[in-house]
């Protein structure tokens, strides 16, 4: 949809753990819009949420926010409420694919790859408990359900590690994802309205793609397209269409791979509202296809649309 015309609001901030990073999205955006000649503003939104989205004045929103709240289905119902089309996947769509479990149970029913897991929900289960009765063994990965940006990530190889990792992890969601890890190669693939495009591999100089290595230039090689075989792209490329069809979501997202020795590519989870920084791998993805950053901005604004989710 054509959007021109009308008043774009880039909605941004939040108060999850992806703060201040989705600030710098947030302004990415913002420029590459107004450099656009779009009519934009700027919405750093703050305590109470709810409340300040229900003041927001504008014809369209261009969702930056990440995190809980952002991109778990809680803004999105509200803007539903509003009449307010936005960017990014519906209100059901978000809030399923922050359930990293759910998530890896419905791409896996639907032939995709996907290492095994198991979910600690803290409220529910004595963390001992939980270590008595886990089937996954080490090496594992541990990690918030509903949190991105690796944030309260651990790799654990040594049981004696696990229990202070799932303790780190609870710090920051109510709920746990511990599962199989897979020694590979980090790959992560864009799709956009449909169109799946070229494959990113991940290369962070320490080894372990955490949260500097995200966000902190120099601290990790990027490879677009991806040195891969061409089946190995296909399939990965694919996979990820058939998961952003299944998983009912909108505009643009990300999903995350590991390619083990095999050559076999193991999905990790897919980002509905993937970063838009200088360092951020959809606008790396986008270059490859020979689509520039406005471009690629403009493009994730055309699908802004209402799911016409009502509130019973």
């Amino acid at each position: 949809m054509n959007f021109k015309n009308k008043k774009i609001g880039v909605l941004m901030g939040g108060e999850s753990s992806e703060r201040e990073i989705s600030l710098k999205t947030g302004k990415a955006v913002f420029e590459a819009l107004q450099a656009r000649g779009y009519k934009v503003e700027a919405i750093d939104l703050r305590h109470p949420l709810e409340e300040n989205v229900r003041k927001i004045k504008v014809d369209v929103i261009f969702n930056a926010l990440h995190g809980v709240f952002g991109e778990d289905g809680q803004v999105q119902k509200i803007l539903e409420e509003m009449k307010i089309p936005y960017t990014g996947s519906g209100v059901e769509s978000s809030a399923l694919c922050m359930a990293k479990v759910k998530t890896k149970n419905i791409v896996h029913s639907h032939g995709i790859l996907t290492p095994r897991g198991e979910v600690w929900v803290v409220s529910k289960q004595k963390r001992e408990n939980f270590l008595n009765k886990l089937k996954v063994t080490v090496p594992l990965v541990v990690k918030p359900e509903a949190q991105g940006s690796t944030v309260g990530v651990s790799i654990v190889k040594e049981k004696e590690k696990l229990s202070e990792a799932l303790e780190e992890a609870a710090k920051h969601d109510s709920s746990v994802m511990v599962e199989q890890f897979i020694e590979g190669r980090e790959l992560t693939c864009t799709v956009l309205d449909g169109e799946a495009y070229p494959l990113v591999e991940i290369r962070p100089k320490s080894g372990f793609y955490d949260y500097e290595s995200k966000y902190t230039k120099g601290k990790t090689e990027y490879l677009c397209p991806a040195h891969l075989p061409p089946q190995v792209t296909k399939t990965v490329q694919e996979n990820t269409k058939k998961a952003f069809k299944v998983l009912k979501c909108r505009g643009v997202a990300r999903a995350d791979y590991i390619l083990d020795k095999n050559n076999k590519a193991y999905f990790l989870e897919i980002n509905t509202l993937p970063g838009m920084t200088e360092t951020s791998l959809v606008p790396k993805a986008a270059k490859a296809q020979g689509v520039s950053f406005e471009s690629v901005v403009e493009k994730i604004l055309e699908t802004a649309s209402l799911d016409s989710y009502v509130t019973k």
